[in-house]
């Protein structure tokens, strides 16, 4: 049976805004309960006039579109679930396609709602039936180095309050976090190495956090990178964290920010202008897979491992440090792979199979979303595995996939039309497309000639290159097309001049590279690896 698409709307509102909003794509029978709510009311209410909205797209069962309290009858109806907050009480609507059934549903009260969700079991790490929960969420994870954050913390026997005091561990006093966690009487608990000692420390309970990963070096001022300086390239600095080996960076340079990984499922957000390299957490209560900001906007586009898709915008004057505007069920499974067009008008999605009614197999299948609408432009369908690495061409005109199948595959951004097909005869694990638009880069999971560069005019192969380690797994050009960095599992990390292909230099990592980057600036390469860890490398000012 045909899978339905699930499109979730919700944004923060105000009379200012009206126009922001419409552009989001509301549906027109959204009027028709507002119209009801005014006359409940004895009010006239507009969306202007609401503090949150959302809205649900679906093919309901009978005609009481999912409304418990309402009566059926009849077949499928297509329609639509409305949640209206207005005076912070939300109001549920059910309305039908053509707007002839118009279903109050109830009332929700979100401060009773958000009081239940603070109750909920929130730490993934922790077993979920544990009964003296919740568990506040992790940000450290065993492998990292982690500190104090102020006072005096017990060093314990047992992972437990009346545990054994073994010594008392001062706040800066950086200690080594080696297995965990255990979760009991409602604190995290992990084991770690301090100076030698072995014992308990509870990274956090009660709604209080007193562990946290160990502060890194501050950024110094940096040369811009070039094909001459990246001979003298060092680590300036490293952040670790319970974070997935992912990052991505804000278009102006600004932040970069990083999923976070099992028992953290949250948004780790870094402000590089402030040299404590402190990051700010934004929760999110499933995990995320893979993550995208949006050109020259704040807002962060994520998928789930459930296969949503979320836009945030980012309020860090906020509680929550964002206002979520987009929520759209779209994959079957984890999504697998985002990008955006370069003027952020479209972002494509990939995962195991697609929510979509548009022509085509939706097994192994992207979608490509239009933003000003929040519809499916077009549906990408031909691969024969999962899709790891898509990127839009410069222009925004030509969509670029690579699976599992071997294949990489070339689309026509707007139709969804295949335009070319090249057989790699390996996984395309990941790909980027030059800023100048010439060719496109692709990592392959195999021991020999495991760099393909494709010439983007004729979508032919004209470079195979032999990177320094077998298993390569994400590379990137830097914003000038002048320089490309790989990274590969056996920790090691390649730069490459982008005209010639010869490379410049290498560099062991403390761990497997899983992604890299250049930064917005260039003054940057940017490493995420399985040890928990983002390095940043450079060439400090003055040198070379």
């Amino acid at each position: 049976m045909k899978r339905v698409l699930l499109m979730f709307c919700s944004l923060l509102l105000g009379m200012s805004l009206a126009a922001a909003i419409w552009a989001q794509g509301a549906p027109t029978q959204i009027n028709a309960a507002l119209l009801d709510l005014s006359a409940r009311l004895g009010q006239t209410i507009g969306i202007g006039n609401l503090s949150n909205w959302r809205w649900e797209q679906k093919n309901f069962a009978d005609a009481a579109l999912g409304c418990a309290t309402a009566s059926g009858g009849g077949g499928s109806v297509l329609g639509y679930r409305f949640e209206l907050t207005y005076s912070s009480i939300s109001y549920d609507y059910r309305v039908s396609a053509d707007s002839t059934i118009v279903i109050f549903c109830g009332e929700i009260d979100p401060l009773a709602s958000a009081a239940a969700a603070e109750t909920q079991y929130s730490n993934r790490l922790c077993s979920e039936t544990a009964g003296d929960g919740p568990y506040m969420r992790s940000r450290i994870i065993y492998g990292i180095e982690a500190e104090v954050i102020q006072g005096f913390l017990n060093l314990r026997g047992q992972p437990s309050a009346s545990g054994q005091v073994l010594l008392q561990i001062p706040a800066g006093l950086p200690f080594d976090v080696t297995a965990g966690p255990d979760c009991a009487e409602g604190f995290v608990w992990w084991l770690v190495n301090v100076s030698g000692q072995t014992g308990y420390v509870a990274e956090a309970g009660d709604g209080t956090v007193f562990v946290q990963p160990s502060a890194p070096i501050s950024l110094p001022s940096r040369e811009v990178l070039n094909t001459s300086l990246v001979s003298w390239l060092g680590e300036l600095s490293r952040i670790e964290g319970n974070f997935r080996p992912q990052h991505v960076w804000s278009s102006d340079g600004v932040q970069v920010a990083l999923p976070g990984a099992r028992g953290s499922d949250s948004i780790w957000l870094y402000d590089l202008r402030n040299q404590s390299l402190a990051p700010q957490l934004l929760a999110y209560e499933d995990g995320i897979s893979t993550l995208a900001f949006r050109p020259d906007r704040p807002q962060i586009l994520f998928g789930s491992e459930s296969g949503t898709i979320h836009l945030w915008q980012l309020d860090l004057g906020a509680e929550s440090g964002y206002v979520e505007q987009l929520y759209l069920n779209a994959h079957a499974g984890a999504v697998s792979a985002l990008a955006y067009s370069g003027d952020g008008s479209r972002f494509v999605s990939a995962g195991a199979e697609a929510y979509s009614r548009l022509p085509g197999e939706r097994k192994w299948a992207a979608i490509v979303w239009d933003m000003a609408t929040v519809t499916q432009q077009a549906l990408l369908s031909g691969h024969q595995g999962l899709i790891r690495s898509v990127d839009f061409s410069p222009d925004g005109t030509v969509v670029v996939t690579g699976g599992d199948d071997g294949k990489l595959r070339f689309w026509d951004a707007l139709s969804g039309a295949s335009l070319a097909e090249l057989n790699l005869d390996a996984p395309a694990v990941a790909l980027d497309w030059s800023e100048d638009g010439a060719q496109i880069a692709v990592a392959l999971a195999r021991a020999s000639n495991n760099l393909q560069i494709v010439n983007a005019a004729t979508r032919a192969v004209a470079q195979s290159v032999q990177a320094p380690a077998a298993g390569v797994t994400s590379l990137a050009y830097d914003h000038s097309s002048v320089m490309l960095v790989v990274g590969a599992s056996e920790g090691v990390l390649s730069i490459w001049d982008a005209d010639t292909y010869e490379l410049l230099t290498t560099r062991e990592t403390d761990g497997g590279v899983r992604a890299v980057s250049f930064s917005p600036d260039s003054s940057m390469v940017v490493v995420s690896t399985d040890k928990h860890a983002l390095g940043f490398y450079g060439v400090p000012l003055g040198s070379g």
